[in-house]
């Protein structure tokens, strides 16, 4: 079924959106198949989430995720480690006043 019947079957029906939404509507969740679409903003909420669950399904997409990227595997270990720096704990401080 083409995009522009689905549309004017829907406006039939009462839809008052664009085409475009329309389309946006159809494909969300879907990407090169069956993967998920990740923004940017979902994979900063993954490095910054804690992982005390590493059976955690966020912690598993966030490892899915950096194996497809060696760049994004050391920045999920950088933020990690930051974020245990700013866990109270002794001798954090003195480890952040370190230049």
């Amino acid at each position: 079924m083409s995009v522009t019947h689905l549309l004017l079957e829907s406006e039939e029906l009462g839809y008052t959106g664009s085409a475009n939404l329309l389309v946006r509507h159809i494909t969300q969740g879907r990407a090169e198949g069956d993967r998920p679409v990740t923004t940017p903003q979902r994979f900063a909420r993954l490095l910054l989430s804690r992982a005390e669950d590493p059976r955690d399904k966020d912690t598993t997409q966030l490892w899915k995720l950096c194996e497809a990227c060696s760049e994004g595997t050391e920045l999920a270990h950088f933020s990690r480690a930051f974020a245990q720096l700013m866990m109270p704990a002794e001798g954090n401080d003195a480890t952040l006043l370190i230049q």
